[in-house]
């Protein structure tokens, strides 16, 4: 296709959510609000009205649900019932999304924050690119890999 703009450049607002799908929701659902800061703004514990599996191309498909906002981004999170997901982690070499980003103003403090919370990272604060970015990777509920990034000037 060869066109002078995207195809649906004129349609696209801006972005709005990534999907995680999770086998402890309420435990997502504790990291994302307290340790994350995301807001709950609407949940469905056993959703699966009309349309539902049709739209997510899961067969019979019922799950917990929830969008959480924070600023103007979103995560619509996932716990389903039926049928029930399967854990296969993810590595971030293999082929798929591998995980999200958030830019944060201090990755020492925000670091610091994540550990006493009791959640794990990948690593300490890493400098990266020259010193452009430093980041942590931080293992998220169901070893989902949520990215902090500070970026210098």
């Amino acid at each position: 296709m060869n066109t002078d703009k995207p195809l649906l450049d004129d349609l696209i607002i801006r972005s709005h959510h990534t999907a995680v799908s999770v086998q402890n929701f309420d435990e997502a659902l504790v990291f994302y609000i307290d340790v994350i800061g995301f807001k709950n703004i609407g949940e469905i514990r056993d959703r699966g009205e009309p349309g539902f599996a049709e739209a997510t191309g899961v067969p019979g498909g019922k799950a917990h649900w929830a969008m959480l906002k924070r600023d103007n981004y979103h995560i619509e999170l996932f716990q389903w019932l039926n049928p029930a997901g399967v854990l296969k982690p993810i590595r971030q070499c293999d082929i798929g999304y591998t995980h999200i980003a958030l830019q944060v103003s201090n990755i020492d403090t925000a670091y610091k924050r994540v550990i006493s919370s009791g959640f794990k990272t990948l690593n300490p604060p890493l400098t990266l690119r020259g010193g452009a970015a430093k980041v942590i990777y931080i293992q998220a509920p169901e070893k989902n890999i949520t990215e902090l990034v500070e970026y210098k000037d």
